[in-house]
C-alpha cells in the first residue's frame, strides 16, 4: 500500500473572526467545495507543524461556511493557534469526524442537551438541525453552563431559537455568577437533578469536561436513562 495515501489535508480561509465573550472566539470559514458533515462531527486543524487538535461544527448557513467555536483560555498551541487567526488567512484541516451525532430512532420521548463553555459548539450544531431541518416535535431542552456573566455568549440566540419553536427550553446557569445575574446559579448537573425526578424514556446528550460528563453521567443514570442513550463528548 502507498503510504501516501492517507487523509487529505483540505484548506478553508477564514472570513470572519469574533470574540464573543471572554475567551470565547467564532470563526466562519469558507471552503472551495461544501464540508459535507453530520451535525455533532469535528474537524482535525493543524496548529502547528507538528500538533493537530479537534475542534466540533457550530454550523453553517452556506454550503460552502462553517462555524467554529474555540476557548483559547488553556493557552495551549491550538489556542495561541487561533488567537492570532486574521480574516483573509487560511487554516489546513482533516475530516469531518466523530459518532457524537443525533440519535433519529432511539425511541426517545424527550432529549436534553448539557453543554458547558465550548461544549455547546456541537450542541447548537445538532439543535439547529433537530429543530429547522427534521423538524423533530418532541421535547428538547438545552443546559448551558458558563462561569461569569462575562462569559455569556449565545444566549439570545437560543432565547430565538426558543421563540420559534415551543418544544425547545433553553436554560443557561453560571457557576460564579456576581449580583448583577438574576438566573440560575450553580452547575448544570444541579440544574437537572432539581428539575427531574424520572427520566425514564429521555435521551441525553452531554458535551463539556471531563467533571461534568462524569457527574451528569451518574445523575441521569439515577434518575432513569438508559445508559445506552446518554451519548457525550469530552472536551
Amino acid at each position: 500500500m502507498n503510504k501516501h495515501n492517507g487523509p487529505k489535508f483540505q484548506t478553508a480561509t477564514t472570513l470572519k473572526h469574533e470574540i464573543l465573550a471572554g475567551t470565547y472566539h467564532s470563526f466562519i470559514f469558507e471552503t472551495k467545495n461544501p464540508l459535507i458533515y453530520k451535525p455533532g462531527q469535528y474537524i482535525s486543524v493543524r496548529v502547528t507543524e507538528d500538533r493537530i487538535n479537534a475542534y466540533s461544527i457550530a454550523g453553517n448557513d452556506e454550503p460552502n461556511k462553517f462555524m467554529v467555536l474555540v476557548d483559547i483560555s488553556p493557552g495551549g498551541p491550538g489556542s495561541k493557534f487561533f488567537e492570532a487567526l486574521k480574516v483573509g488567512e487560511k487554516i489546513s484541516y482533516l475530516g469531518p469526524f466523530g459518532v457524537f451525532t443525533l440519535k433519529e430512532n432511539d425511541n426517545a420521548k424527550e432529549l436534553i442537551f448539557l453543554g458547558t463553555g465550548s461544549g455547546c459548539s456541537p450542541l447548537r450544531c445538532i439543535l439547529d438541525a433537530a429543530l429547522k431541518e427534521k423538524n423533530i416535535q418532541k421535547p428538547l431542552t438545552l443546559y448551558f453552563g458558563l462561569r461569569n456573566p462575562g462569559d455569556i455568549f449565545w444566549q439570545d440566540y437560543f432565547k430565538k431559537l426558543s421563540q420559534e419553536h415551543p418544544n425547545f427550553k433553553f436554560k443557561l446557569t453560571l457557576s460564579r455568577p456576581d449580583e448583577s445575574w438574576q438566573g440560575p446559579t450553580g452547575h448544570i448537573t444541579d440544574l437537572v437533578n432539581s428539575d427531574f425526578s424520572n427520566m425514564n424514556g429521555y435521551s441525553a446528550y452531554l458535551c463539556g469536561n471531563k467533571e461534568m460528563i462524569d457527574e451528569a453521567n451518574n445523575i441521569l443514570a439515577l434518575k432513569g436513562v438508559a445508559k445506552e442513550k446518554i451519548y457525550f463528548e469530552k472536551f
